[in-house]
Parts: C-alpha cells; structure tokens; sequence
C-alpha cells in the first residue's frame, strides 16, 4: 500500500450531515466500503473530537462558505487519522442549499503499519459499529424511564417495575461499552506489537 501522506478523501452530504457520495478510494483510509457509509452521518467516520467540533464547523461553512482546520477520522476499527479538513456549503439551483462537500488530507500516521490481521480488523469493525448504533437508543430509553420514575404518578409495583427495569438498561449500556472497548483494544494490538517489536 502507497504512503498516506497528502492524500485525500472526498465526501459529499446532505443538509442533515448524511453521506451521499465518497472519493474512490475512501475505503483505504476509513475501512468501509462506500455502500455501508452511503446515508449514514458523518460521524461515523469521525473521531469524538472531531464530533463535537461539528456543530462549529457547519456553523463557519453557513456564516462563511466553508470551514477549514485540523479534522481526526476514525477507521471502522476505531484508530484516530489526524487530517487538515476543509468543509464547504454547497449550493443547487436557485441558490438553495445543497448540502456540503468535505475534503481531508491525510498526515503521514503510519496507519498501513498498524492494519494488523485483515479479518480481525473486520470483526472489530463491525463490533464498534454495533456498540454504537445500540449507545443512542439505549440512552433515549433509559432517559423515559428516568422521567417515568420521577413522575409524582409513578408509585407502587409500577414503579418498582420501572426502577428495575431501569437497572437492567444500565447493565446492558455497561456491557454495550464494555464491547466498544474490545472492539478498540483488538484494532490497537497489532500498533502495540509494532511498536515493542521495533524497540
């Protein structure tokens, strides 16, 4: 595989950050092909950091035309790719708003070195991804039940129902977690031994 530096990844989205098209070689950098992330959001490809950034960076693209800074990716194994990011507003016909177009370079991380085993990256791939698709349901659920226990009207066997139910939610977002952390620690064993194998 070539060197990752001053490369590039394309992608265009629509007004609601969902993906609707990628660069041809997109799947290098982020492990997905361009059919799983096509009307997925954003951030599913991008690092937490970067995540919380975004509502700044939509805000410059509208105010300005675009955003430019520093951007962390993160592949379908969880590994963070430091990027320079340039987010632009895109415009159809009758200047209505089209969406927006997203284009990273890649600094040189190294990251062919830390791929490890193809399959085990795909299975942890898939394991973060399903960690976090079930994070913001279970969340969403568990802040009814929250509300449904504080409700003056919540008494009796109803609420003890509630309140184990609620115990129950946090042990399955505990254990959804504790998947997102194996998930991570998979992808990074091929880095650790890299680097103690070098020393």
């Amino acid at each position: 595989m070539q060197s990752l530096a001053y490369k590039w990844l394309a992608a265009t989205m629509s007004q609601q950050m969902l993906i609707s098209s990628l660069s041809l070689g997109a799947e290098q950098f982020t492990g997905y092909p361009a059919h799983e992330l096509v009307g997925r959001p954003i951030t599913q490809i991008l690092a937490d950091e970067s995540v919380f950034e975004l509502p700044r960076m939509i805000e410059s693209a509208g105010e300005l035309g675009y955003w430019e800074g520093e951007i962390v990716h993160r592949t379908r194994g969880g590994q963070a790719m430091e990027a320079r990011g340039v987010l632009s507003a895109l415009a159809g016909a009758g200047d209505i708003s089209a969406g927006y177009l997203l284009i990273s370079s890649f600094k040189n991380t190294g990251f062919e070195e830390s791929l490890g085993d193809p399959a085990i990256t795909e299975v942890a791939g898939r394991l973060r991804t399903f960690a976090h698709d079930m994070n913001n349901p279970l969340a969403v659920i568990m802040g009814f039940t929250q509300l449904a226990i504080m409700s003056p009207e919540c008494q009796g066997k109803f609420r003890k129902d509630m309140e184990k139910v609620y115990s129950e939610l946090k042990r399955v977002i505990e254990t959804v977690e504790r998947l997102h952390s194996y998930a991570v620690s998979l992808c990074s064993r091929p880095q650790r031994e890299s680097s103690l194998n070098s020393a």
